[in-house]
């Protein structure tokens, strides 16, 4: 990995710290680092070229750990024409993950302390192309360590925007645009079509029985997700 210069990293290992790979060689600094502010502030931020010379790579120091965690969870999120991976710095920094914590009882109006749900509804809105993996990592995170009676309330207002749902604004628009931008949308209808086959013969079975209404209740919270991005958009 090549060696950053302008930041100076911690004796202690910090989970503040995120290294970002595979970014564009066209992406600006600007560019990189106004998508990674969608989780919070940032202290430091260096992007420089990577060993292979054809993208780039950032290390960003953000201000609270809750960002940073935010950042983590946006690997293969696209930014201009390539899907960046990222990752804490640090495999061994320690986590308060799990743990209370003041950062999800902050003002509303702080980054990063809103939902990461609400957090990867802006980037939608916003143009940036998140796959729905990505969106289901936020729900889940927020579903697993958000405290807060807000976090909680702003989760149970997806769930009832899912009855709003029109349907040309569920999942597969972001798909359908990026299709249309790069000419591959037979193949991904192609591709959408054996996914379905090979997913109703697997709810046939008993375990396939068993899963259907997790699953059910994860596509419909992705969906409010990027219908919460269409109506921020129209704000």
């Amino acid at each position: 990995m090549p060696a950053f210069t302008t930041i100076d990293l911690p004796e202690t290992p910090s989970p503040n710290y995120v290294i970002v790979k595979n970014i564009s060689a066209q992406s600006s600094e600007k560019t990189v680092k106004e998508f990674f502010l969608f989780c919070g502030k940032i202290k430091e931020f260096e992007l420089i070229k990577d060993d292979d010379e054809e993208h780039q790579v950032a290390l960003i120091n953000f201000e609270r750990e809750s960002a940073a965690k935010t950042a983590s969870l946006l690997s293969n999120a696209l930014i201009d024409d390539c899907h960046i991976t990222a990752a804490a710095y640090f495999d061994s920094a320690s986590s308060a993950e799990g743990a209370h914590s003041p950062e999800l009882e902050t003002s509303e109006t702080t980054q990063e302390s809103k939902p990461k749900s609400r957090i990867a509804a802006e980037i939608l809105a916003n143009g940036y192309l998140l796959q729905d993996h990505i969106v289901a990592k936020g729900l889940e995170y927020d579903g697993k360590y958000s405290f807060s009676t807000r976090i909680s309330g702003y989760l149970s207002s997806l769930q009832a925007n899912v009855k709003q749902l029109d349907t040309k604004y569920r999942i597969w628009d972001k798909a359908v645009e990026i299709d249309h931008k790069f000419g591959i949308q037979e193949k991904v209808h192609t591709a959408a079509q054996q996914a379905q086959h090979t997913a109703q013969v697997a709810l046939q079975s008993p375990t396939g029985q068993k899963v259907h209404d997790l699953a059910s209740q994860t596509f419909a919270q992705i969906a409010a997700v990027h219908y919460e991005a269409k109506k921020i958009q129209v704000k």
